[in-house]
This record gives C-alpha cells, structure tokens and sequence, in this order.
C-alpha cells in the first residue's frame, strides 16, 4: 500500500472509531473514568512469553521519552516499561497503570481501543483522540494475534508525549507485537504447532481459501475470511467435525450466505495416531450444486403462509415439521402441536394459522378449574366466525371433560371454515397417554437434537431484535456444544444478554455467559437418537431407571452409562 492509501487507510480507522464514541455517549470534555481491575494477573502465561519483548523496549527506548505498555484482549493494562520520569508522572495521573481498561466504550477515540475493536494497528496523536484529556499524546497500538488460535491475544502499544512522537512509532508497535507472536508460536503445543505447519503448506498460493480447524482454534487465509460468513464457517466446521472416523478426506459443495457456492474439502489432521483437527480448502464454483444446504436456508414451502420469517433450521427434523405443516396449511383440520417448552410451538402455529384472515391467541393456563367452562365459551364465539384460527396454548392444563368438549368445537370450527389449533408440552398426560384426539399431531423436537438448526436461528432471532451484529463462529460452535434445556426461548435470551454485553462489531466469546462455554463434545445424530430415547424412556417410567432399562430393553448398569455419557442427571426426566 503506498502513502496515500496508508493515510487514507488511517483516516477511515479513525472515522470509525469517533463514530463508536459519539455512538457510546462520552463527554469530550470529561476527565477519564476507566474500570480498573484490582486484582489483574500480570504474572499470566501471556505477560511472560511477551516480557522479553517488553525488556528488550525497555533497553532501547531511554532518552526517547516513550513508553511500552502491554495491554490483554479486554483493553486491560497488564505490564508497562518507561525510564521517562516525566512521562511516567503523566501516566500514573492518566490512568495508564496496570488494571486500568482502555476500551473505546471508556476512553473514546485512542490507539489501543482501535486495535482491539479492528484488529488493526493504529496511530492515534493530538487532536485525533475523542477526548480532550489525551490530547497531548502520541501513540502507537498493534493488536497482538495468536498465529496458532486467531485470538485476539492483547495489544502492544507506544505512548510518548506530543514533543517526542515520531513517526517510527508504529512500525516499531508492530514489530514489537509480531515478535511477540513469534514467542507465542513457540510457547504452543506440539499439536498447535503441527496445525500452524499444515496451514502454511495448504495456503502457499495466492487468494487461496483455507481453513484449518480444531476444537480449540480455527486458521484462517484472508480469501477465506473475505468470502466466508459466520454462519458459513460454523457450517463447514460442524461439516468437518461429523466427519466418520478413519475417513481422511470429505468433499461436499455448499450454497453460501452472499449466494454463491463453492467445493469444500476436509482433510484429517492427525497426530500420534488420533485427530487433532481439519485443513479445509475452499475453491469457487458455479451457484446451483449444492447438496449441504448453506446459511441462507429459510423455510420450506408453506402454501399460502408467508415463508418469512418461517419455523428455521435445516436439519431433517426441521424440514419434517415444514413439511407436515405445508401440508395442513391451507386445510382446516384441527392441529395439535406438541414438543418441550421453549421449541417454537405456539410460532408454528401462528405461521399456519396466516392463511385465515383472524389468528387469535388463547393460554389454557390463564384460566383456573373454575372457569375452564369460560375457555370454552370464548373459544366457541371465535370459532363461530368464518376464516378465523384459534390457538390456545397449554391444553394440558385442561381436564379431561374440558378436553373432549374442546375437542367438539374444534370439529365445529372446522365445518365453520375455521380451525383450532392447540399445543402442549411433549412431556404431559396428554402426549404420552394419547388422552386427547383433537386432530392431526405434529411434533417439534428439542433444539439439542437439531443443533445444526443454530446456523439459522442465530441471526434470524438476532435480526428480530434490529440488530446487524452477528454471531462469531466459535459462538455458534458454543451453542451447537450447548444442550439448551429451555431450547429456542433460552437461546432468545442469552442472545438478548450477548447484545447488551457487546461492544464490538459481532458478538464473541467474550460475550457469552460463562455457563455457556461447557457442553463439552459435540454429540453425533446417532448419538442425539439415543439420548432422546432414553429421556423418552425415562420420562414414560416416572424417572424409575430400573423401569426405564426394561423400556429401553437393555442393563441398567448399560443404562447408567450412557446418562453418565450424555449428561443426564437425576432430573433427567424433564431434560
């Protein structure tokens, strides 16, 4: 990049970050109020594969009134090196002591808030700081990325009062922090360093999209991560983690999120005789053949109903329940709608009652024993009305009289032109009893046992909120990792939890919940099979295992097993 094009690169970084500030509602005039973390481990993993680095600056920057500072991934001060006392004075009044966070969000427009927010070095002096408190400084900020993982693992910034800043600054940050990188290459494991070999080789010729994976890190070439979205890296990742043992290799096309398509190869990477991860290589195609369904998918044909925003997902679970309600959507059967709290029944039938002219919404649990008779009177007057839909919602709090007769008008809206729709929790009376025949059943299966449906829920619920902020890949495989006993609805409101704690351009692990980053392995579909079965079993024998075992047909040594295996505790019935 020549002059111009480096001074513009700089000027549009800068635009930006005056954007977030403005955006973050700071005073320009107000003196500086920093979190600080008192208890900040400056003696981490970290601080000590960059601290030659930092002694080395140290030994080179006296007489130039300038400062080293280290910074973590947070923004927080970890280390700093200056023989300046002048400067050193400035900075102990200023807040650039180790504990002090030095994000966009607190300190405005500055070096280090712009490397960390893009990942990019930064030169920030004078009058281009938001605030009007470091107006007087110059500094020079590289975002220090781990070559082994991607991680943002902390910033290396240059900190000189406006008398001594000179333009040999950033080069120097970036120089500091790639040497800095270099020792964390070093410092990794033998299998780490083993991915970082394998991604080098595989991405030798220019523009080549590649990908390296593991459970702990993702690689990834610049032409990959120019074409690739979130939701496609999740996709080829789960793809790449499903593939069958002792296969070395796995090719599929695959439809993606900006509407092209292109060929996706797996490679097995092992070491000492096991997987350690994945070289993925990406080559451009023509759009149209596809057979793994890209990010892109919505819902499938629904009759009249609008297809958007649709029941999501691209499991074979999924596409199922698109298609049963298809085929009901413009019929007047009478529906009954079942799964566990949280899947998206009630959105399911609100998407096939859009072919009636009037979708009303009724909650069974709002009435108590005495006024089960006013639901049904209410219910009635509805159904009395052509091209009208009723839902009511949690029927398995009804009795069983109240059910027959709901039953009965259900019938009468259906001669009426009408329909009646109900839901109920798969885990009631009614479903495992089968005490209620009010129409044709469809049923919704938790969200663990579709967890690739995560790909198109994510940013559906995300858009739903108004927000253009997506998902990082490592959150969608977090999720997919995640059981989610409250399915969709919980999903929905750690999504809503993320956004809030958010302060970059896409939602990171460091924005999840840390409750959320267990669920250890992935399970397989087949795996997924068995787990529901036995929490079937288990629900069907009142949570007795012995009795469960008998259902099950096998030991019940067998059977605790394979609840230590999948993680069902003692409450496994409701799980």
């Amino acid at each position: 990049m020549d002059t111009a094009g480096r001074e513009q690169a700089q000027e549009q970084l800068l635009a930006r970050s005056w954007t977030r500030s403005r955006a973050f509602g700071l005073d320009q005039g107000a003196p500086l109020e920093l979190p600080f973390h008192a208890g900040v481990e400056s003696d981490n993993r970290f601080t000590r594969t960059a601290r030659p680095v930092l002694d080395y600056l140290g030994d080179l920057l006296p007489g130039c009134g300038t400062a080293a500072v280290l910074l973590d991934a947070q923004g927080c001060i970890l280390a700093r090196v200056c023989d300046d006392d002048s400067l050193l004075r400035r900075m102990d009044s200023g807040k650039s002591v180790p504990g002090f966070v030095w994000r966009e969000e607190y300190a405005g427009c500055n070096a280090v808030g712009i490397a960390l927010e893009e990942r990019l070095p930064a030169w920030t002096s004078g009058q281009d700081h938001y605030m009007e408190v470091l107006r007087d400084l110059s500094c020079a900020a590289a975002p220090i990325i781990n070559p082994l993982s991607q991680r943002l693992e902390g910033v290396l910034d240059l900190t000189a009062n406006l008398t001594f800043a000179h333009p040999l600054m950033l080069p120097l940050a970036i120089q500091a922090a790639k040497s800095i990188e270099d020792r964390l290459v070093a410092a990794g494991s033998a299998t780490e360093q083993l991915l970082l070999r394998r991604f080098l080789s595989a991405s030798r010729r220019p523009g080549q999209m590649v990908l390296v994976l593991s459970e702990r890190s993702e690689l990834s070439t610049k032409a990959a991560a120019r074409r690739l979205s979130a939701s496609d890296r999740a996709v080829i990742a789960h793809a790449a983690s499903e593939q069958v043992d002792g296969a070395d290799s796995n090719t599929f096309d695959l439809a993606l999120t900006d509407g092209g398509a292109v060929s996706v190869r797996c490679e097995t990477i092992e070491a000492q005789g096991r997987r350690v991860g994945s070289a993925v290589t990406i080559t451009s195609r023509d759009a149209g053949r596809t057979t793994r369904r890209g990010p892109a998918v919505t819902s499938g044909s629904l009759g009249s109903i609008s297809p958007s925003p649709g029941f999501l997902g691209r499991s074979s679970a999924s596409q199922s329940v698109r298609h049963d309600a298809g085929e009901l959507a413009t019929a007047a059967f009478p529906i009954l709608i079942s799964g566990e709290s949280g899947v998206g029944k009630v959105h399911l039938a609100s998407i096939i009652g859009r072919s009636l002219r009037n979708v009303l919404l009724l909650d069974a649990r709002t009435y108590c024993e005495e006024g089960e008779r006013a639901l049904l009177r209410e219910l009635s007057a509805f159904v009395h009305k052509a091209h009208t839909c009723v839902i009511v919602r949690n029927i398995e709090v009804l009795s069983d009289h109240v059910l027959r007769e709901l039953g009965s008008v259900a019938r009468v809206a259906e001669e009426n032109g009408s329909r009646v729709i109900t839901t109920t929790t798969s885990t009631s009376d009614i479903t495992r009893d089968n005490r209620l025949p009010i129409g044709i059943g469809i049923h919704i299966p938790p969200l663990r046992e579709r967890p690739e449906d995560i790909w198109d829920l994510t940013p559906a619920l995300l858009a739903r909120k108004g927000s253009n902020i997506r998902a990082a890949a490592p959150v969608l495989e977090a999720f997919m990792r995640y059981p989610w006993p409250g399915n969709v609805s919980e999903l929905d409101t750690v999504l809503s939890a993320m956004l809030h704690r958010c302060r970059g351009s896409q939602l990171s692990l460091a924005d999840l919940p840390v409750q959320y980053h267990r669920g250890g392995r992935r399970l397989r579909r087949i795996e997924h099979v068995e787990r529901a079965a036995i929490v079937q079993a288990l629900a069907e024998a009142g949570g007795n295992r012995t009795k469960a075992a008998g259902i099950l047909e096998i030991g019940r040594a067998t059977l605790y097993r394979k609840m230590r295996v999948y993680g069902l505790g003692p409450d496994s019935v409701a799980i």
